[in-house]
């Protein structure tokens, strides 16, 4: 299980070879950027975020899925879903992605 440092470091330098986007992230994504302020609405957007900006929270699915949450604005956070193996090369799946209110973030942080 990995830190939001680990994620970011990971995220930051991986090789543009590594990653996958699922068909469902890219559906998700067209989708609810016409539909929500708060999504960027294209993949380079995203990818400035995923690849440039540290996460705020990492929540652990098992199997090596992450939720991992963006400040977007005061209000809203991106989350987006992702597979990840750290082996050489690392490779990541992003799954899926939505904006959440920051109130159910910080709920979690709570526990």
């Amino acid at each position: 299980m990995l830190t939001t440092d680990e994620i970011y470091e990971v995220l930051s330098t991986i090789n543009e070879d590594g990653i996958e986007y699922k068909n469902h992230f890219l559906l998700r994504l067209n989708t609810r950027a016409r539909i929500s302020s708060v999504v960027p609405n294209n993949l380079e957007e995203i990818k400035k975020i995923l690849l440039n900006r540290c996460p705020v929270y990492v929540d652990y699915q098992g199997n090596n899925e992450y939720k991992v949450f963006y400040d977007i604005t005061d209000k809203r956070d991106l989350v987006v879903v992702l597979w990840l193996r750290v082996t050489s090369p690392t490779k990541i799946k992003f799954i899926t992605l939505y904006p959440q209110d920051v109130r159910r973030r910080l709920k979690k942080n709570e526990r």
